[in-house]
Order: C-alpha cells, then structure tokens, then sequence
C-alpha cells in the first residue's frame, strides 16, 4: 500500500524524507515491508504524498492485527522448518534427499516440512543439518508436535512385519541370507561396511520480506 502510494505521488523518497522527517532508508524498508511504521508515521507520509490518512487508517489497522497475531501465535514445527528451509533457498525434495546422504526421503521431506508428520526425531536433526540449521532449537517444537500429531506417540514409525517368505530355491536362499547376514557380513575378517553419509548442508541462503 505505501509503496503504491508513493509510485502515485511521483515523490522521491529523498523528498518524501524531508517532507516526513522520516529517513530515507527507513521509509525504504517501509515500503518493502520489511519494517512496520507506526501509525503517526503512515499518516505523515500520506499528506505527504498528498493523500487522507483516515482513508488508510483501516487498511494499517487490519495489518497491525495481522502483525501481533503473527508475533503472539507460537511457532510450531512445520512452521519452524518450513522456515528453515526458506532460508537455506527452498531447495527441491529430490535435493535434500541427495544432501541428506539418501537417509530421508523425498515424501518425508515434504511431510515434514507441510506438517502431515512430526517424523521421528532422528528424521528432524538430519533434515536441520541438511539445511545447516542448529536442531537443539526444534527439540521442543518436535516434542511439542508429537502432543499434537494424529499419529501415535511413538517417536518412530511400528517396524514393517516380516515378509513372508517364498518357495523354491531362490526364496530359500534369501531367508538363508537373512538368518546369516552378520556371521556372513564378517567372514574373512572383513572390515565393516561405512556407515551412512553424513548429511550436506544447504547454504544458498535467501532474504524473504513481507509487505503489506
């Protein structure tokens, strides 16, 4: 709206600056919402651009609303990582899979971050270290969405049953790998297979700004 306002006065903010005893980079960020002017503030640079305050008296009212609502409403977890995520320059799912070392998928990315999910807390730490975020602040947010996820308290998803095993040869030869797997896994005195990657951070960080 003051940018609008502006654009229609024809007014330089240099000059909009003297008129207003408002400084020029404060009326700047103002007009890019990334700062809130007081209402004694809105006012001068309306009759300054030559237009009624009391005509934007309601408009600046429903935003200040909008604004201690915004501040007073506690962050959750979605809200939080989708924050994080924002920051670290909205990288694709199929990018944070590959960043994260394979270890989250792609469909869990985008539950996590749309808050169909609250994951495991294993889950949440590499996706933060994925997008260079600090996860001792999401600690809380996480047990705080478990209280009100519609999935069961558990931190971790149930395991999946056992497959059923099949006939013939080839099945048999699959269940005798499964039942040996570790007394095979270090036959020969084989050094033990790395662990998973480590995640990759993301840091392509960008500025996003609100306007009003």
């Amino acid at each position: 709206m003051l940018s609008n306002l502006q654009r229609a006065s024809g007014y330089s903010l240099r000059f909009l600056s003297k008129r207003t005893s408002l400084s020029p980079s404060f009326l700047s960020r103002a007009m890019n919402g990334e700062r809130f002017p007081s209402w004694e503030a809105t006012a001068s640079l309306a009759r300054a651009c030559g237009a009624d305050p009391e005509v934007l008296r309601k408009v600046w009212e429903d935003a200040e609303v909008r604004r201690r609502r915004k501040a007073t409403k506690p962050e959750g977890l979605a809200s939080a990582l989708r924050h994080l995520h924002l920051r670290a320059g909205s990288p694709t799912p199929w990018s944070v899979h590959v960043n994260s070392g394979y270890a989250l998928s792609q469909e869990l990315v985008t539950a996590l971050l749309e808050g169909t999910t609250a994951g495991s807390w294993e889950d949440v730490q590499i996706l933060v270290q994925t997008l260079d975020g600090e996860y001792t602040y999401f600690e809380p947010l996480w047990h705080q969405a478990l209280k009100v996820s519609p999935e069961t308290g558990s931190e971790t998803a149930p395991a999946a049953p056992p497959p059923v095993s099949g006939s013939g040869p080839a099945a048999r030869v699959e269940d005798l790998i499964a039942a040996f797997g570790k007394v095979l896994s270090t036959a020969g005195n084989r050094a033990p297979s790395p662990g998973r990657p480590r995640p990759t951070p993301i840091r392509a960080a960008t500025t996003w700004t609100s306007s009003w």
